[in-house]
């Protein structure tokens, strides 16, 4: 069956406008409150939380001596307990972000505005990951129809573009997701969540593997190889039909 541009280009925009409505549906959940929260800051900063009672009354009552009571407000807490490495070297009180200007200080306001952008970032991380499954799914087809037709230099042509899309747009969406912002508390994570992160190193070694073992395909000079290595080409293209399936078994459980 032969695959029109025509037809790749309905399949990729019925990719973005399904990671659209996905993404509005999932965000859409994450951010309706379950009740009203206690304190003005909470109440500002609450609709920008993926959890809900992010922000709790930092407000302390105490007794004095005399018997009247005090009240102590505490620093309200903007950042997880539980942060990681990245994001405590990009996005912590003192992170790189912040050194060099392109964040602010860390401030209720600032971390209102982190919380905007973080929530954008995982969109475009969504839409990205559809795009760059698309772009495989282009690199390996193309991929396919130069091991059958290695004489072909207009394949040839297709699938060194087609590698340029799929590293570009998986670069781009890994980026989005490892640069964002973190939230303003995070728990345990488990389900569909750690089945994404898992499967991320599995794709991640097959995205480093597969150009390399396609580096060794080229066999030119030698008779009768039409220029290419046979059996190390269907090692290459193994190794990027796993990495494809990988990919998109990652973006199936966050999505559905």
């Amino acid at each position: 069956m032969k695959i029109t541009g025509v037809q790749i280009k309905t399949f990729i925009l019925i990719l973005l406008l399904f990671a659209t409505l996905s993404g509005q549906k999932a965000y859409s959940q994450n951010f309706i409150p379950e009740s009203t929260p206690s304190n003005t800051l909470a109440y500002n900063l609450y609709p920008f939380s993926i959890y809900p009672h992010a922000i709790i009354d930092t407000t302390i009552e105490e007794s004095s001596p005399e018997g009247d009571t005090l009240v102590q407000e505490e620093k309200p807490k903007l950042l997880p307990d539980q942060i990681s490495f990245g994001e405590k070297l990009f996005w912590g009180e003192n992170g790189v972000f912040r050194g060099l200007g392109i964040a602010s200080p860390l401030t209720p306001e600032v971390r209102r505005h982190e919380l905007v952008v973080r929530r954008t970032m995982l969109t475009m991380h969504q839409i990205g990951g559809f795009l760059a499954l698309a772009a495989m799914i282009g690199t390996a087809w193309t991929g396919q129809r130069t091991i059958d037709l290695p004489r072909n230099k207009a394949l040839k042509t297709a699938h060194q573009k087609m590698i340029v899309a799929t590293i570009t747009t998986y670069s781009i969406t890994g980026l989005l997701s490892i640069l964002s912002p973190p939230p303003l508390i995070r728990r345990d994570e488990g389900g569909t969540t750690a089945i994404h992160k898992t499967l991320a190193w599995f794709h991640v070694a097959g995205m480093i593997l597969t150009p390399i073992l396609g580096s060794m395909v080229s066999q030119r000079g030698v008779k009768g190889s039409l220029g290419i290595n046979i059996d190390k080409a269907h090692f290459h293209q193994y190794a990027g039909y796993i990495t494809t399936a990988i990919f998109a078994a990652s973006m199936i459980v966050i999505t559905f």
